[in-house]
């Protein structure tokens, strides 16, 4: 049984904390949260110590694993201090904010012989998971273009409005459509060349980004991501994948199974819905997690894939920021 540390009782937070109350080999320990009411609420659903202080936690702390779910900008601090500790990391997405600060991260947990592993959920959402074995199956042969979209409100609700800083967040290139940038890349290949445009930021609460990647193996992609909708609209994300004998897409808004069109008509795959504890999406990448650092093997994703999901995104700020398309 590993015993784990949270830190950050957040959205992410509190996900994170219902994932462990069903995962079997590992049990929340410690809860950490400069917000005594937020923190205590986390920690007596486990029977766990609270702790204001991140610094204390690891001095008195007993435990294997520190799972953080922090502001960005706090990522690389709060992770290097636990891995120096030998303790294993799970930091929520992205990674951090500059590819040098996330290299350090990878080193020290090389360095230490820690598992680092970050929050990259899509590949765990059934909708992704099925659409990606339809086209290792063959189904629509060759990807040639994707798109992807991720639109909603603006955050509003974060701690001390740090989203609307992009020296901390990095706005809705970084924070958001990385969620895209990882998918794409982990799937379908490595980026060549990035075009974007956005808002960076000029209008506080309301952003919107564009991005064209071309893949080393000729492949397009158009990401779009929204932190423009109005408050209170619902959050949808999509997908749809172009290939030489076919096309798949979804739909989150939509309640309908995928549905894929292929150049012999239209088939559907379903799961299913509701889900299982342990096939919720947050649940399974931390149980996923947990279980290589049981069977000492190496996490299924990995600081190195989640810095090359960081470097498109810093890649589109750059060109949205220049007019340029930057090459990789």
């Amino acid at each position: 049984m590993l015993k784990v540390a949270l830190v950050g009782c957040g959205t992410m937070g509190k996900t994170h904390a219902q994932g462990y109350g069903t995962i079997p080999n590992a049990k929340v320990v410690a809860v950490c949260d400069i917000r005594e009411e937020e923190g205590r609420k986390v920690a007596d659903i486990f029977g766990a110590k609270y702790y204001q202080d991140y610094d204390r936690m690891l001095a008195e702390g007993d435990f294997d694993v520190v799972d953080l779910c922090i502001p960005t900008y706090m990522h690389k601090d709060f992770a290097i201090k636990a891995m120096e500790l030998r303790k294993h990391v799970f930091c929520e997405k992205p990674i951090a904010n500059t590819v040098e600060d996330a290299q350090i991260m990878i080193d020290k947990a090389q360095e230490m012989g820690v598992k680092f592993s970050i929050g990259h959920v899509v590949r765990f959402f059934p909708a992704y998971k099925k659409a990606i074995e339809t086209i290792q199956e063959g189904r629509i042969g060759t990807p040639k273009l994707i798109r992807t979209t991720r639109n909603g409100a603006y955050p509003s609700w974060s701690w001390q409005d740090w989203y609307s800083n992009y020296e901390y967040s990095g706005g809705p290139l970084v924070d958001l459509v990385i969620h895209d940038l990882d998918w794409i890349i982990h799937h379908f290949g490595d980026v060549k060349r990035v075009y974007a445009k956005s808002l960076n930021g000029k209008i506080k609460g309301q952003d919107h980004c564009l991005v064209t990647l071309r893949l080393n193996n000729g492949a397009i992609a158009h990401v779009e991501g929204s932190w423009g909708y109005p408050q209170g609209a619902i959050f949808g994300s999509t997908f749809e994948v172009i290939g030489t004998q076919g096309q798949i897409e979804f739909d989150s808004r939509k309640s309908s199974p995928i549905q894929k069109q292929t150049n012999h008509g239209t088939f559907s795959c379903s799961f299913e819905n509701p889900l299982q504890p342990n096939e919720e999406p947050y649940t399974h990448e931390l149980q996923v997690f947990i279980n290589a650092v049981v069977e000492n093997q190496a996490p299924l994703i990995t600081g190195e894939q989640a810095k090359k999901a960081l470097q498109v995104a810093l890649a589109a700020i750059e060109s949205s920021k220049t007019g340029q398309p930057v090459t990789l």
